[in-house]
């Protein structure tokens, strides 16, 4: 036997079986070239030297775990799809006298052509993609593109480990299959559905309470903190839920519409309810884990298109006015020098202030235990109490922020309760007690209202020996972790946006000379900001994130289309025997096309209405997520998620018209 026989035997395999073999190869190819990209451009030397460098690679780097673990799961998963069209060609070269170490060779063979085109494939594609994909994330993050081509040789050989580490996993496990099965079970594996479950009732229960638990979580866990710690628990039951509800829950209905009489002797409802049950026992788990993935792409790309969106809002919001100074520490004198250089910036820019603001505070976290506010007592222990943010402000400073004049004692105070309880009546800190006074319903204070991620109440105090009483007791107990008595300044200025990032530039400088002679202790501890500056950075964040949300998406949505395909393919071996046999027993053949068509709509269609219900569920605690990164937007993260829900359902439907005629070229 010539020793090419195995090779040539292989190619003649691969080519015959063309259809089944080339989605999955074009699968592997995109994957491993996205896999490529993300660990080049994580490598870029060019890119390393920009602004927000760092997080673009934190992100980049997240990028390429999510597809190294997608890429192991997902192309072991689509291979079980082949193997099961396969098995009955191999019992027949079985048969037909091969030895099963012969087919051995021959499926070595096989893999390592398809792991050589795609390795090989994966790779080309990548380097020539990079490019692009690099000039789309430059235009996203708002950065200039670097100059040049480059070739990532790490970026190469992570990817040829990676997938020959895969490709060897699923040729042993495919060797193993085809080794431990008879003939018999070779050549009738093709046609051998899974075995009508039982009602599970059980099972269905379990999916009913791990999709409600799931729900509630996203729906009831309000506090920003505690969504993010329980996210994952929630994905998981949700996760957990669909496979149960798919694989049991969906039976059962079926099953009890069975019973039904008056509902399922109709020739309409008979074949519908029949043959839904007989895809829903043996499609279970490919209808979940097209619902998962389906999820997963409308949660990612709602999220990261609604946090890019809002980028401009979310400035706003969190720095209301476009140049905001904060020193720390501060004398009477410290402030009154602050104030002559940032005049002297600002004329030297040849611009003018506008509407500042300034005001004294302090702020620190405590543990609430109801009234009493606890502070860590340093030794490593967590005081009893549910952690949140106090910032402390004087009466004066108050009414200059545009509020009304209250009459405090020493130990009265009036409190804003930004996110937590509003039924208090004193708050205990330490030995001291202050008696609230009343409810604030407002609070005009720059940035108040963003990137809250725990309880924060805003207290106003009588006058600013209180306030220098808060900060004493505090460093006593936190010593050199102790917050400062923080003097803020925010102010708009006329001209651009080049003289204000220019002129807070200059502020540096002025006051970095003025520092330079003085001893330490003497020294004006500033910092200051613009907020043009802080949007550059803040977009490089929220461009990276949805770069990654759309290359990730782009990955799920091509998963979703491969097992759609094979989905397809499958059934449409099985029932072409089914369509045949009704056709045999009276039915026309209109109306079995009918039939056949009204159930696959309703199975394929399955994933996408329940992965729809997955996203309004989630909704709440999305919004609550996305809260962390400082937008409160929740208009326009409903709008972005109900756009995205659109896109990918025209894609989804589209997709199933292609595949749908591979089907209905089967069975016709």
């Amino acid at each position: 036997m010539s020793k090419f026989f195995y090779g040539r035997l292989a190619f003649s395999n691969l080519k015959k079986n063309s259809g089944l073999y080339l989605p999955y190869i074009l699968a592997a190819i995109g994957t491993g070239a996205m896999y490529y990209i993300m660990g080049a451009i994580s490598k870029d030397e060019g890119i390393q030297k920009m602004p927000g460098s760092m997080d673009i690679k934190l992100i980049l780097g997240l990028g390429c775990g999510v597809i190294a673990i997608f890429a192991v799961i997902f192309l072991f998963y689509t291979n079980s799809f082949l193997m099961k069209r396969r098995k009955k060609e191999f019992g027949l070269f079985n048969i037909l006298g091969m030895e099963k170490r012969h087919i051995g060779k021959m499926m070595f063979w096989e893999m390592l052509m398809v792991a050589g085109v795609s390795i090989v494939c994966g790779i080309v594609a990548g380097i020539l993609l990079n490019k692009l994909v690099v000039l789309v994330l430059m235009r996203l993050v708002d950065l200039e593109v670097p100059f040049g081509f480059s070739i990532s040789v790490d970026a190469i050989v992570n990817m040829v480990i990676l997938f020959v580490c895969i490709f060897a996993v699923t040729l042993v496990y495919n060797l193993f299959q085809v080794q431990k099965a008879k003939p018999i079970e070779l050549l009738q594996s093709a046609s051998q559905g899974e075995k009508e479950p039982k009602t599970r009732w059980f099972l269905a229960i379990v999916g009913v309470l791990c999709l409600g638990a799931g729900y509630g979580i996203a729906l009831f866990v309000e506090d920003p903190m505690s969504t993010l710690l329980l996210f994952f628990l929630a994905v998981i039951l949700v996760m957990a839920g669909t496979y149960c509800l798919f694989t049991a829950g969906s039976i059962a209905i079926l099953k009890l519409l069975r019973k039904n009489k008056n509902y399922y002797y109709k020739t309409s409802h008979f074949t519908s309810v029949s043959g839904m049950i007989y895809r829903m026992k043996q499609n279970a788990v490919g209808l979940s884990n097209i619902c998962i993935l389906s999820t997963m792409v409308l949660v990612m790309i709602s999220g990261t298109v609604s946090l890019y969106m809002g980028v401009e809002d979310t400035m706003r919001e969190r720095y209301p006015k476009e140049i905001n100074l904060t020193g720390y520490g501060l004398t009477q004198s410290g402030k009154e020098t602050i104030h002559e250089l940032t005049k002297q910036a600002v004329a030297e820019q040849g611009i003018k202030i506008e509407d500042m603001i300034e005001y004294d505070s302090i702020s620190f976290s405590v543990y609430k235990d109801g009234e009493t506010l606890n502070l860590l007592d340093g030794k490593g222990g967590i005081p009893k109490g549910k952690m949140s943010i106090l910032e402390w402000i004087t009466m004066d400073d108050y009414e200059n922020l545009g509020g009304t004049h209250a009459e405090l004692s020493e130990d009265e105070v009036l409190v804003y309760a930004l996110h937590g309880d509003t039924n208090d009546e004193k708050y205990r800190f330490q030995d001291k007690s202050f008696q609230i006074k009343e409810y604030l319903s407002e609070l005009s204070i720059a940035g108040t209202t963003s990137n809250v991620v725990c309880d924060a109440y805003f207290v106003v105090v009588k006058d600013k020996a209180v306030l220098q009483e808060l900060y004493e007791r505090e460093h006593a107990v936190y010593q050199d972790r102790a917050s400062d008595i923080q003097s803020l300044v925010s102010m708009d200025v006329t001209g651009g946006e080049e003289q204000e990032i220019a002129c807070v530039k200059r502020i540096w400088e002025l006051v970095e000379s003025y520092n330079q002679p003085l001893p330490e202790s003497d020294q004006i501890d500033l910092q200051a900001t613009s907020r043009t500056k802080q949007k550059e950075s803040f977009l490089v964040f929220c461009g990276g994130f949805l770069f990654l949300g759309i290359f990730l998406g782009f990955v799920f949505l091509m998963a979703t289309v491969l097992i759609i395909y094979y989905k397809q393919i499958s059934e449409g071996y099985e029932d072409k025997a089914r369509f045949e046999i009704m056709q045999k027993v009276g039915m026309s053949k209109k109306e079995v096309k009918a039939s056949i068509r009204s159930q696959i709509l309703k199975v394929f269609f399955l994933p996408l209405v329940m992965a729809c219900i997955h996203l309004a569920a989630a909704f709440p605690m999305m919004n609550r997520l996305i809260l962390l990164f400082g937008m409160s937007n929740a208009p326009l993260f409903a709008i972005c998620t109900v756009v995205t829900v659109g896109v990918f359902a025209v894609i989804y439907l589209i997709v199933y018209g292609i595949t749908a005629r591979s089907y209905y070229k089967i069975v016709g």
